[in-house]
């Protein structure tokens, strides 16, 4: 009887063990879930937190991608206005030197003046080698120096020919002022007659052409004296880039 009572407590106690020890690997095993679920959760955030870079790096390739080719582009427009500028520039040249060669003689004589100015090229003649005292009628010579100067610019169609009329501050003569009120209405006749010529006579298309007349509200030189105003009776022809 009392075996059987000892082993029943020896039971009892090998039951409690085992429970004791199971509790406790339970415990064991509780903390390590918790401890894997804290893990599997940073790791989901670290992940989380990698595919935000991976996007924004993604955003910044493609910023970058669409930034070369606008660069490329604005390059390309770049090197295209600067060959087309380049192109009108060597155009001008090519029409200064053919014009140079034409009118030399009257270049030589200081009849006729050329400079370039801010990417324009600029005549100037002076009145009388091309309309006679107190005339808005192109006189023998004149026109045949406008029939060389058409010939010279007949190739470059970059530029616009703006032709301008100046007089000296005397006013019009009793002859002329029925016709021309004023130095206003002189100059544009003549400067309006150099069109017309180079229209009809000089094959210049009529789109590139363009006439007007400054009185003598932009002298050279001051009106004092004949040289001076010499000067200021003058006929000048800009060619002026087309946009």
């Amino acid at each position: 009887m009392l075996k059987n009572r000892l082993f029943y407590i020896a039971c009892f106690i090998c039951l409690l063990f085992l429970s004791c020890v199971s509790k406790g690997k339970y415990l064991e095993l509780e903390t390590d879930l918790q401890n894997t679920k804290q893990n599997l959760e940073q790791e989901q955030k670290n992940l989380a937190d990698l595919e935000d870079r991976y996007n924004n790096l993604e955003n910044e390739k493609q910023n970058l991608v669409k930034a070369s080719r606008d660069l490329d582009l604005k390059l390309k427009k770049e090197k295209t206005v600067v060959k087309e500028k380049t192109k009108v520039i060597s155009n001008l040249e090519d029409t200064k030197k053919k014009i140079e060669a034409g009118l030399k003689e009257q270049i030589a004589n200081q009849q006729i003046k050329i400079e370039e100015i801010e990417g324009k090229l600029k005549l100037t003649f002076i009145d009388k080698i091309l309309f006679n005292s107190g005339s808005t009628k192109i006189n023998k010579k004149g026109k045949d120096i406008l029939l060389t100067f058409a010939e010279s610019i007949q190739e470059d169609k970059d530029h616009n020919i703006l032709v301008e009329g100046h007089t000296d501050d005397v006013g019009v003569g009793p002859a002329l002022k029925s016709r021309f009120p004023t130095n206003w209405e002189l100059s544009t006749a003549r400067s309006s007659a150099v069109v017309r010529f180079l229209q009809e006579k000089g094959s210049i298309e009529p789109e590139r052409l363009s006439a007007i007349g400054f009185s003598y509200f932009k002298p050279v030189a001051p009106n004092d004296d004949e040289e001076g105003r010499s000067q200021n009776r003058r006929i000048e022809i800009v060619l002026t880039r087309i946009k």
